[in-house]
């Protein structure tokens, strides 16, 4: 299990601020454990991303309980996913449920995603924090759902890897599967109700892992928007069904006619920790260039003073 460490308090302004010292050589355990928490933290805002905006559809009867019709919610969810490329701007504060930790941390950070012609994805998370630069990770997906992330270690001025998407302890205690999307594909759904969440309707869905499939979560609940099919809450359950996990949605907009999550919350109750996420900025559909994605620019932007 890889141990994580919380991001640094260090919050000099720039006058304050002095030449970084040399840096000591950092062992391998080290730097994949700060790639983890990169990839995690950057895994968390997918499954917090946007979604095209769209009319409510026409009032229906209430759903019956069937496979079939929850396959297509899911299907909709899933295809809400609709821009070319996205670059958003985060904050994130994070602090400790029971308060013990002292003051909360925060991190500011911006995240860039591009589609591949083969239905694939690059992303880039770029730590803008001075404190958490090096922490910046690029991270590749497959069409068939296989992640790599790599992360620059200045300390020897190479490249580490790491493959696999249950890579757990990393950013928050989260694994990176359950978070890229929840990958929904692995999962039966089952269509159990509509609920009232907050001021709107919803479809609450079951999600039982499937036969051969890996994770470290058996049981996976989504609330889905009837009004534009995103997630407004998902939620996470161990093997002993308890709850490991709960993302909430809180404020939502449109930008640029895509539904945008600009306020989330994310409770990990394990580790007692609480993240409140909050988009600064969002932007769509830019032609993002493939030079950003490349392992040049991670050293680039892992370097600045």
């Amino acid at each position: 299990m890889i141990e994580s460490r919380e991001p640094r308090k260090s919050r000099q302004t720039k006058s304050e601020r002095k030449p970084a010292p040399s840096r000591r050589k950092q062992p391998l355990a080290t730097i994949n454990a700060d790639l983890a928490r990169a990839l995690a933290l950057l895994a968390v805002l997918s499954l917090s991303g946007c979604s095209k905006s769209s009319e409510a559809p026409p009032a229906q009867p209430a759903p019956a309980v069937s496979g079939s019709e929850a396959s297509e919610i899911i299907k909709r969810y899933v295809a809400t996913e609709d821009s070319r490329d996205s670059t958003l701007k985060i904050r994130a504060r994070i602090t400790d449920s029971d308060a013990s930790s002292g003051q909360p941390v925060h991190v500011d950070l911006t995240i860039l995603r591009k589609r591949t012609g083969d239905g694939g994805q690059l992303m880039l998370v770029e730590f803008t924090t001075p404190s958490e630069r090096d922490r910046s990770a690029l991270v590749t997906i497959t069409p068939q759902g296989e992640v790599e992330g790599v992360r620059y270690a200045q300390s020897n001025d190479s490249y580490v890897a790491t493959k696999g998407v249950t890579t757990e302890e990393s950013l928050f205690g989260m694994t990176l599967q359950e978070l890229i999307g929840g990958q929904p594909e692995k999962y039966d759904f089952k269509l159990t109700g509509a609920v009232a969440h907050l001021s709107s309707q919803v479809y609450r869905l079951e999600g039982r892992l499937k036969e051969g499939a890996e994770s470290r979560f058996p049981r996976l609940v989504l609330l889905i928007s009837k009004e534009n099919n995103s997630a407004v809450s998902a939620e996470f359950y161990d093997n002993h069904d308890e709850l490991a996990r709960r993302l909430t949605v809180d404020v939502a907009e449109p930008r640029q006619g895509h539904w945008t999550r600009l306020k989330w919350t994310l409770q990990n109750p394990g580790r007692k920790k609480t993240v409140e996420f909050e988009t600064i900025d969002a932007k769509y559909d830019q032609n993002l260039s493939d030079s950003l994605f490349s392992r040049q620019h991670l050293k680039e932007i892992a370097t600045l003073k």
